[in-house]
């Protein structure tokens, strides 16, 4: 199939959908993409599609892939199934036909039949079982759960729709963007077995439409109760070149088959037609919203389009085509949109510097890029997508992950831009001392700087890794390091991490190429392809080739708000409740766990406080690390977030990972219960009481150097390594504070 054609089923799927009769309750969540071009792709019912479930029959590929490469199994290894088997207590019966015969391990795969599978407990080894799974990037089963349910997808680690869409075109070899190696024999029987559950298995819906596909099917319990059905299909099956999959909530693995085969019989009809184009619409109105934005230090309240055509005249060229500047203003106005929280403990959305958006007094140009493009924005999953831009890439373009671990990647690779190829080339000097004072600026330790140098470069060229001898740590990214010396030397020192460094005089000399981070849009480049005579369309496919232009609805009028809210609204309350939790579906079963650990937190600390602690504190628990940074204005690395009575987490499962749930959750109910008292005083004063009243008994090894913690450094930071270092010395100053003998209440 072609890629034309792949592209034409992203256009259709949304529009078939609706004539599906599912006998399901709910409507089902989808998605497809193109398994030769990662950038097309469609999908609804995101909150769906990232909640992290148990993957059901589904994982009986990966079970099947490990049983063969492990050879406890042969391809033609036949056994008699015996209808009916118990899983952690429960009886399953299987639904597939008595062939009166023994099954193949591809005909236990396309039957789904349980028996097959959890009769290879037994001889499957925990480690030959993660082995196979560690080559697929999922997490280990771990030694508490039950390796036969494991098997069979009703234990063990979850996994996320999308995830199991990426297994089986991994394990099928049907995606060239991420092979992975399997013997030739154990692909042959996986994709038989795939093949047959189109044809003849549990996925036959398929086949009854004429769609000769590679399909497995699962039945999974959902985290709230009750059961959904899921399909993964890949299509064509000589040679596949878009996947599928589909959840059903409230239904079986069969019903999902059937709406993949509605979707696909649908998306093949319309294959010819054209997919519709990302477009900045000239008719569009402006939407009169208005943005909080601290300028020169005072909160105006601004209308968005007039504070966008204020960022295109501070962030743009200014005698840049008019193609740039509507690409500027869209992805101006999507990150505005993206961040407007950032700032929500000081008042106000956003901040007039660097740190978020630079203005200047507007032009013609820039108000009629605004006016143009009003209400336009880069879309992901619904919302306004986490978009970067930067003024030159310097010829490379570079991932956000790269620069800002757990960053969304809105771009499927790096990309060379002849645009802007080697713009602008730069040098410059600065001195050992002031290098120095940015390194403790940062969080390090160190008295005297014996050397810089750079030990790893990514795939862009750009500084990956620095070590900076005689300092602890003694590396430093090169991202950090940039942030770091331009908050002390000046932004011009460090243009931007593609360059080199070597030693001179009393201090260093930086030679490199571009200006900024050069993830996401260049500014230089794009105004390079309009003058050419590129359209706004041709330079955001460019630059955003996985995100679509849409307009935004606001949330009530004269508030600019993302499309839809990223966390659902918590369920039905008991009015009397004192601790009310938000939980995505996926961890809902942990509802009773997070109220026992808050209540036990607040009782306890609000004795040691001597303070009355709310009536009501409610949780709120994101689905994705995104989410969480989209309602709180917190960088990646922050765990969680408290306003009043009300705590915002990351998902729980990151939570656990990092070992910090009951920490985090006991940091942020102290701030509940002392912030109130401690209203007014510096930022330092609040977060070292928060860590004091969660574990009075730690000590603080961190030595005090200077002054504590300035509010900025909480604000602002310029680095994970920099916060973490503000926080370390607010607990200490605290501490020490509280070790003279001062009251709580006290301490300023």
């Amino acid at each position: 199939m072609s890629r034309c054609a792949a592209a034409a089923l992203l256009a259709v799927v949304a529009g078939a959908i609706t004539g599906v009769a599912l006998r399901a309750q709910g409507d089902a969540a989808y998605f497809v993409r193109s398994l030769d071009n990662p950038a097309e792709r469609r999908e609804a019912r995101a909150d769906i599609l990232d909640t992290p479930v148990l993957p059901g029959s589904v994982m009986k590929v990966v079970t099947l892939a490990a049983a063969l490469e492990s050879h406890v199994i042969e391809p033609d290894t036949a056994r008699m199934c015996r209808r009916t088997v118990t899983i952690n207590g429960r009886r399953y019966t299987c639904s597939h036909p008595d062939l009166k015969r023994p099954l193949t391990p591809a005909e236990a795969l396309a039957h789904s039949c349980n028996d097959f599978f959890v009769s290879l407990a037994p001889r499957l080894t925990r480690a030959m079982f993660n082995q196979v799974r560690g080559t697929l990037g999922l997490p280990p089963v771990s030694a508490t759960a039950d390796l036969a349910a494991s098997f069979v997808g009703l234990d063990g680690p979850r996994v996320t729709p999308r995830t199991l869409l990426d297994i089986v075109a991994r394990l099928a070899g049907a995606d060239p963007q991420r092979p992975v190696r399997v013997a030739a024999d154990t692909r042959r029987v996986l994709v038989d077995g795939l093949r047959g559950a189109a044809d003849y298995g549990t996925a036959s819906a398929l086949g009854a439409k004429k769609i000769a596909a590679l399909a497995k099917t699962g039945t999974a319990p959902m985290p709230g109760g009750g059961w959904m059905g899921v399909v993964v299909a890949l299509e064509p099956a000589m040679r596949p070149t878009r996947g599928i999959v589909v959840v059903a909530p409230g239904a079986a693995g069969l019903d999902a088959a059937a709406v993949a085969a509605d979707l696909l019989t649908g998306a093949t009809r319309a294959a010819s037609a054209p997919a519709p184009p990302v477009s900045v619409d000239p008719q569009s109105k402006p939407v009169r919203q208005s943005i909080r934005i601290a300028i020169n230090g005072r909160v105006n309240t601004l209308d968005l389009e007039d504070y966008i055509a204020r960022v295109v005249a501070g962030e743009g060229q200014p005698k840049a085509a008019d193609a740039a500047q509507q690409v500027l203003a869209i992805t101006a106005r999507t990150y505005a949109l993206a961040n407007l929280n950032r700032h929500r403990r000081e008042g106000y959305d956003l901040c007039d510097t660097t740190h978020c958006q630079v203005l200047r007094a507007a032009t013609d140009s820039t108000r009629r890029a605004a006016q143009t493009t009003a209400g336009r924005v880069l879309v992901h999953q619904g919302q306004p997508a986490s978009v970067f831009y930067s003024a030159s890439c310097g010829g490379h373009s570079e991932l956000a992950s790269n620069v800002w671990p757990g960053a969304a990647d809105h771009a499927s690779h790096l990309h060379e831009d002849e645009a802007c190829r080697d713009e602008p080339a730069w040098s410059s000097e600065v001195r050992a001392d002031r290098v120095e004072r940015a390194l403790r600026a940062a969080g390090h330790r160190g008295d005297r700087l014996r050397g810089v140098q750079i030990v790893q470069r990514n795939a862009s060229g750009r500084v990956a890794r620095l070590r900076v001898e005689g300092f602890t740590p003694n590396e430093i990214s090169g991202h950090d390091f940039r942030m770091a010396v331009g908050r002390v030397a000046g932004w011009q020192t460090v243009k931007s991490t593609a360059f080199d460094v070597r030693r001179i005089g009393s201090g260093y000399r930086l030679t490199g190429r571009g200006f900024g981070h050069g993830v996401g849009l260049c500014v230089i480049g794009a105004g390079n392809r309009a003058g050419r005579g590129a359209t706004a369309d041709s330079i955001l496919k460019f630059y955003f080739p996985n995100l679509r232009v849409e307009s935004y609805r606001p949330r009530t009028p004269g508030v600019a708000a993302p499309v839809k809210p990223s966390v659902p609204p918590a369920p039905p309350a008991d009015p009397g409740a004192d601790v009310r939790v938000a939980l995505p579906a996926a961890e809902e079963g942990e509802r009773g766990r997070v109220v026992q650990l808050v209540r036990a937190a607040r009782d306890s600390m609000s004795i040691r406080t001597g303070t009355k602690p709310p009536a009501v504190i409610r949780i709120t628990v994101h689905p994705t690390t995104e989410a969480f940074a989209r309602a709180t204005g917190q960088p990646w690395w922050v765990s969680g977030a408290s306003d009043g009575a009300s705590i915002d987490l990351l998902p729980l499962t990151i939570l656990r990972q990092q070992g910090q749930l009951e920490r985090t959750l006991r940091h942020e109910v102290a701030h509940v219960l002392v912030d109130g008292a401690l209203a007014g005083r510096p930022l330092w004063v609040r977060e070292g009481a928060a860590f004091y009243f969660a574990d009075p008994a730690a000590s603080s090894e961190t030595p005090i150097r200077g002054s504590c913690p300035a509010d900025e450094e909480f604000l602002r930071p310029l680095s994970a390594g920099a916060h973490r270092s503000a926080y370390a010395r607010a607990e200490a100053c605290f501490r020490r504070a509280i070790a003279q003998g001062k009251r709580w209440t006290e301490i300023r």
